[in-house]
C-alpha cells in the first residue's frame, strides 16, 4: 500500500497514522508552545512595568499573581462554553469545508497570533526603548493579556476535541500520547529556541512564534476533513460541582477525597514556582529572561522524557507509589533549592559563562534540581488523573475529569495570588530589598508538596494494576484528554 493510500486512509477512520495524528496535533502544540514564553516573560513585564509608574509597589507580587492566573480564570469561564458550542456546530469555513472545531480554529489562531505579537510589542523589554509612557504601556499590556487569553480560550476547547471526532476509539490511547509529545516538544521550542531569537531581536522572536501559529493553522486548514457523523460518540457527562463534591464525602471511602485535595497541594505548589520563578531569576539571580527560560526548560525537557517510564514504572509498582515516589523526589531537590535560595553561599554567586549563558553558579545548581523535579513531575501527573478516573468509576469517567480539572484549575487559580500575597507581606515585615521576597518562593512551594505527600499516604484504593481494588479492568477510560498547561 502507498504512503498516500495509508494517509488517506487514516484520514477516514480506517487505520492509524503518526503523520496525521501529528497534524492533527499540531494544535495543541500551538498552546503548549505560546503558554510557556508567556508564564516566562509576561510576570517580568509586569514587575518592571510597576516599578517603573509606582516604584515600590508593597503589593508587587500579589497584583502579579493575580494577573497571571486570568488565564486560569477565562479557562474555566469561556472553554467548556465554547466546547458546549462547537459540539452543536456544524458551519462552512471554506470552499468545500464544513466543520464543528475548525471554524473556532480559524478564528481563534490568527487572534492569539496577532495578540501575541502584541505581547512582544508592548511588553516592557520593547516598549521601553521607544517611549517613556510606562503607565500607558502598562495599560496597553494589560488589554492585549486579555485579549490574547480570549483569544486562546476560542480555540482550546475545539482543537483538543479534534483527536476523537476523527481518530477512531481504537486508536485514541495511542493517538493521546502522541499528541501530549508534541504538546511536550512544543513546550520545549518556547523554552529554548525562542529565547536564543530574544537575545539576538525581541520583536523577531515574537514574529518567529507567530509564524508557527499560522503554519499550523495553515496545515490543518487542508488536511482536516472532519466527519459530518461523529462515530463512537462517548457521553460527555455535564459535572456539577457541589452535587458531586457532595457524592464524593459521602462515600464511606476517603481515597478519592485525598488525592483531589492532594491534587490541589500539588498544582498549588508547582504553579507558585512557574508564574514567579522568572521575577527571582532577575531579581535575584540578575539573570536574562531568556537564560531564566532555558534554566526552568530543564524540568519540562525531564518530564516529557519520562513521561512514558512513569507509566511502565506504575504498571510494576503501583501509582500511588509512583506518585510517592514523585511527590518525594519534588520535595528533596525543592527542599535543596529552598536552602541555597535562603542561606548565602558566595561562592555559589560567582557569575560564569555556560553555553552562551552568563549566570552565578546556584542557577547551575537549580538546574540540577530542576532536571531531577521533571523526572518527580512526569511519575506524578502521568498517574494522578487515572485514579481519579478509576476511583469515580466506569460510567463517571466524565464527572472523574471535571472534577480532576476542578481543583486544578482551584489550585491554579488561587496559588500565584495568595502566595503572592504572602510574599509581600514578608517583604514588609522584614524590610526587604526590591525583589528579595522572591528567595522565600521555594520555600512555600515545598510545604505544598509535603502537605500532597501526606495526604496521598491516606489513599487506601486506586483499582489500578498492582494494587488492590475493586474496579474491574472495565472501569479504564479509552479517551485521554490532553492536559492544559
Amino acid at each position: 500500500m502507498s504512503f498516500k493510500s495509508k494517509f488517506r486512509d487514516a484520514q477516514d477512520g480506517k487505520r492509524f497514522s503518526y503523520l496525521f495524528t501529528a497534524i492533527i496535533g499540531l494544535g495543541f502544540f500551538t498552546t503548549a508552545i505560546t503558554w510557556v514564553i508567556y508564564n516566562v516573560y509576561i510576570p517580568t513585564y509586569l514587575k518592571s512595568y510597576l516599578r517603573e509608574v509606582w516604584g515600590t509597589v508593597p503589593l508587587e507580587t500579589f497584583i502579579i499573581g493575580s494577573i497571571m492566573v486570568l488565564d486560569n480564570v477565562i479557562a474555566v469561564l469561556i472553554q467548556p462554553w465554547i466546547g458546549n458550542i462547537s459540539d452543536k456546530t456544524w458551519k462552512r469555513y471554506g470552499p468545500n469545508k464544513k466543520g464543528r472545531r475548525m471554524p473556532f480554529i480559524i478564528i481563534g489562531v490568527p487572534l492569539a497570533a496577532v495578540f501575541f505579537v502584541l505581547v512582544g510589542i508592548f511588553g516592557y523589554d520593547l516598549f521601553s526603548a521607544s517611549s517613556d509612557s510606562f503607565f500607558l504601556g502598562f495599560i496597553l499590556l494589560l488589554l492585549v493579556i486579555g485579549g490574547f487569553n480570549i483569544s486562546m480560550a476560542l480555540y482550546r476547547s475545539p482543537v483538543v476535541s479534534l483527536m476523537p471526532d476523527i481518530i477512531p476509539k481504537e486508536f485514541r490511547s495511542r493517538g493521546n500520547g502522541f499528541i501530549n509529545l508534541l504538546g511536550g516538544i512544543g513546550a520545549l521550542v518556547g523554552l529554548f529556541a525562542f529565547p536564543m531569537i530574544e537575545k539576538i531581536n525581541t520583536f523577531w522572536a515574537y514574529i518567529f512564534v507567530s509564524a508557527i501559529l499560522i503554519i499550523c493553522l495553515i496545515i490543518l486548514y487542508f488536511t482536516i476533513k472532519e466527519p459530518e457523523v461523529l462515530k463512537d460518540v462517548e457521553k460527555k457527562e455535564k459535572v456539577k460541582v457541589i452535587p458531586t463534591l457532595r457524592e464524593i464525602f459521602k462515600r464511606e471511602d476517603k481515597s478519592l477525597v485525598f488525592i483531589l485535595f492532594a491534587i490541589f497541594a500539588w498544582f498549588f505548589g508547582y504553579n507558585v514556582v512557574e508564574t514567579f520563578f522568572s521575577n527571582y531569576g532577575e531579581d535575584v539571580l540578575l539573570m536574562a529572561k531568556g537564560d531564566i527560560s532555558m534554566i526552568f526548560g530543564v524540568m519540562a525537557l525531564t518530564f516529557i522524557i519520562f513521561a512514558f517510564p512513569a507509566g511502565l514504572i506504575a504498571k510494576k509498582i503501583g501509582r500511588k507509589q509512583c506518585i510517592l515516589a514523585g511527590l518525594g523526589i519534588f520535595v528533596v531537590f525543592l527542599g535543596i533549592a529552598t536552602v541555597f535560595s535562603l542561606a548565602n553561599f558566595p561562592a555559589l554567586a560567582v557569575r560564569t559563562i555556560f553555553i552562551g549563558m552568563d549566570i552565578p553558579y546556584l542557577a547551575l545548581l537549580y538546574a540540577g534540581c530542576f532536571f531531577f523535579m521533571g523526572i518527580g513531575w512526569a511519575l506524578i501527573n502521568i498517574n494522578s488523573i487515572v485514579i481519579v478516573w478509576e476511583l469515580s468509576g466506569k460510567d463517571k469517567i466524565g464527572m472523574g475529569t471535571g472534577i480532576y480539572y476542578f481543583f486544578s484549575a482551584a489550585a491554579a487559580i488561587t496559588g500565584p495570588v495568595i502566595i503572592g500575597g504572602i510574599l509581600d507581606l514578608i517583604n514588609f515585615g522584614l524590610d526587604l530589598g526590591e525583589g528579595e521576597q522572591y528567595k522565600y518562593l521555594f520555600l512555600f512551594a515545598v510545604i505544598f508538596f509535603l502537605i500532597a505527600g501526606i495526604l496521598t499516604f491516606f489513599v487506601k484504593e486506586t483499582g489500578v494494576e498492582g494494587e488492590s481494588g475493586d474496579l474491574p479492568p472495565e472501569g479504564k477510560p479509552e479517551k485521554i484528554e490532553p492536559i492544559a498547561e
